[in-house]
């Protein structure tokens, strides 16, 4: 039982036609990082592999590479390197995984500028809280690369796969996205507008088909050929990096030869992660906080009732909050707990908001606990039952939205919307999601399945059951007692 971290070093600065090395180990001891969970290795050690991105530098080796892990010593060095071409800071992530399954990853950043010495930077370094993985868990990396509409993606199993790269024709297939976006929202609106009674069954065929179509336009075809030679081993699928160039959810595997099983997110635990956030296996609900601001759906009353009915008088009770100020206070002292929206999600020209009783509450106003990670040592969940809250808005150029900035603040795990969602079916979907995660101790990636699976057959063609974007673990269990830490 021993704690490990992830140590990466690289150049801090150099000059443009210079290779640098990027160094990688793994190494034991808690003096180079933050104490770590002790973890069990097998005798004969454990194979991880080890990626390397770094957009804006040229790779010379191979920019993924395996690790052999040992007990009771620190692993090899590997040696990446890189040659810098254009000026400017560049950012270098390095992740490692065992199997399918996300251990933990660590970023530099170099500075490339005319005239310069190469010259070293600090140790990086990163906690991996466990070397366990999940048998069956499949990771697909996708990664933004040089160029306008460049992406490599990465199947990431128990076997070793190699990147691949898809230009996409017209560009970002944020386009694309936007479309099924729009007609998707109308549906909801006319679903809303007659209380129900509007007839929307032709929709489904209509997702299906562009399910089918993003499959086939996205996903590179070798990628399509490894995920059916390892289908028959999958218990679970992660989506790593650039999460919000495509609905990943609506993804409907089919091809010559194979037999369609329904959307992806249909037929399997489907997550997804951000850049930077890290591994967590156990979400603390020994707190619930509920946001349900002036104006919020008929329904909302409904749904806090049911959740606290759930959750039993073992989880503290935070009560309801509807100003911005005490929401401000409660994640700026680091919420223990639940912490859970059940509210309408507004749109301006900046954005995504939550109005408020006393002002709008937007991601912007999550950026000091970003920078803070006043959540990380609770691990919460958030669940946010709102239209679209789980995209990304632009920012200044920056990707900035209600799941990355949770996440960046420590959260465990969080829970939104891509779209509009009927208010009916939004509360049959979280009180199935609780009545799995918490009464029958099901994991984060299960929970969510049930509960699509659960909303799928109610309210014929209404589509909430896909509208849902889970980020976390999906081997993630809840638990209502305060962890020691």
């Amino acid at each position: 039982m021993e704690p490990r971290s992830l140590i990466a070093e690289l150049a801090e600065q150099t000059s443009p036609g210079r290779v640098v090395p990027l160094h990688v180990q793994i190494v034991r001891g808690r003096e180079r990082g933050a104490q770590l969970r002790s973890f069990l290795l097998p005798p004969g050690g454990a194979q991880v592999i080890v990626t390397v991105h770094a957009p804006g530098l040229e790779a010379v080796d191979d920019l993924y590479q395996e690790l052999h892990v040992l007990p009771g010593r620190d692993s090899d060095v590997l040696l990446f390197r890189l040659k810098a071409l254009d000026p400017g800071l560049h950012e270098v992530t390095v992740r490692v995984f065992r199997g399918g399954t996300f251990l933990g990853e660590v970023t530099s950043q170099i500075s490339v500028r005319d005239g310069s010495v190469t010259r070293d930077g600090p140790q990086r370094h990163a906690p991996l809280d466990s070397m366990a993985f999940d048998p069956g868990e499949v990771t697909l990396q996708v990664l933004k690369e040089d160029g306008d509409g460049v992406f490599s993606f990465q199947l990431i199993s128990e076997t070793f796969y190699a990147r691949e790269r898809l230009e996409f024709r017209g560009g970002d297939p944020r386009k694309a996205s936007e479309a099924i976006y729009a007609e998707l929202r109308s549906a909801a609106k006319a679903a809303a507008t007659n209380q129900g009674a509007g007839d929307i069954s032709w929709l489904s065929d209509r997702l299906e088909n562009h399910g089918v179509e993003l499959w086939k336009s996205v996903v590179p075809q070798r990628i399509q050929n490894q995920f059916w030679e390892e289908v028959g081993k999958v218990s679970a699928f992660t989506v790593l990096g650039e999460h919000d160039i495509v609905p990943w959810e609506l993804l409907y595997p089919l091809n010559d030869g194979y037999e369609g099983r329904g959307f992806l997110a249909e037929w399997l635990p489907m997550v997804r992660r951000v850049h930077g956030q890290e591994r967590v296996r156990s979400l603390s609900l020994a707190g619930a906080a509920f946001v349900v601001p002036p104006g919020s759906p008929a329904d909302a009353g409904d749904e806090v009732a049911s959740l606290r009915a759930c959750l039993g008088v073992a989880v503290s009770d935070a009560g309801v909050l509807s100003e911005r100020a005490a929401l401000n206070a409660l994640i700026k002292r680091g919420h223990a707990g639940l912490l859970h929206f059940a509210c309408h999600n507004a749109f301006t020209g900046t954005g995504s908001r939550v109005l408020m009783a006393d002002g709008p509450f937007d991601p912007i106003d999550l950026a000091s606990a970003a920078q803070l990670r006043t959540l990380r040592p609770h691990r919460p969940l958030v669940f946010f039952n709102a239209c679209r809250s789980a995209g990304e808005i632009d920012w200044f150029g920056e990707s900035l939205g209600w799941a990355p900035q949770f996440l960046t603040a420590g959260a465990g795990a969080f829970v939104g919307t891509l779209w509009p969602v009927r208010s009916r079916s939004a509360l049959q979907f979280a009180d199935t999601f609780y009545n799995q995660l918490v009464t029958h101790r099901q994991p984060l990636g299960k929970a969510s399945l049930v509960a699509r699976q659960t909303t799928r057959d109610l309210h014929g063609g209404d589509p909430t059951w896909l509208a849902y974007a889970v980020y976390g673990s999906p081997a993630a269990t809840a638990h209502t007692i305060a962890s020691r830490e």
